[in-house]
């Protein structure tokens, strides 16, 4: 039932193929100025008690966080790989982990669900915040769920400082 709910949802997608036919709408975290959009019909979850972000969650159960987090590491290649382990230990068989010089992706399965994070530091800052979307769905639904990846990881932004 919930899956048929996400395909009501998304049908714009899939009769034009672009999530620029779907409403968005703007998050944009107070404490970090992180911020990113989201589908309109995704459901605002509870915000974590120390503000550092948002999760949003799909009629299919699939959510998205976005949230910002001090670079606690001597660097964003030593965050991405604390961020890495922590991910493999907890299960997550990463596939796809491509990076740039002030971005990096982790994108793998576990138990018949996908992981796709994106975290990125503005270019030219020299700040310790770091920005991040990640979202996480059935495996099942990765054709519904591709554009709207593409959409929000393409959207995400934030301050140097």
């Amino acid at each position: 039932m919930r899956r048929i709910a996400l395909y009501l949802l998304l049908i714009p997608i899939t009769l034009c193929g672009v999530a620029e036919a779907m409403d968005w709408r703007h998050y944009q975290n107070a404490r970090f100025g992180t911020s990113a959009e989201v589908p309109d019909g995704f459901t605002l979850m509870p915000p974590p008690e120390n503000g550092d972000g948002q999760r949003f969650e799909a009629p299919d159960g699939g959510t998205i966080s976005i949230y910002g987090a001090f670079d606690f590491t001597s660097g964003l290649s030593e965050y991405r790989a604390f961020s890495r382990q922590v991910l493999e230990e907890n299960g997550w068989r990463l596939t796809y982990t491509p990076s740039g010089d002030n971005w990096f992706v982790l994108s793998g399965t576990s138990n018949g669900q996908i992981l796709y994070q994106r975290v990125e530091r503005p270019a030219g800052c020299a700040g310790d915040i770091l920005h991040h979307i990640e979202f996480r769905y059935p495996a099942e639904d990765k054709d519904i769920w591709k554009p709207i990846v593409t959409h929000g990881a393409r959207s995400l932004d934030g301050p140097c400082n």
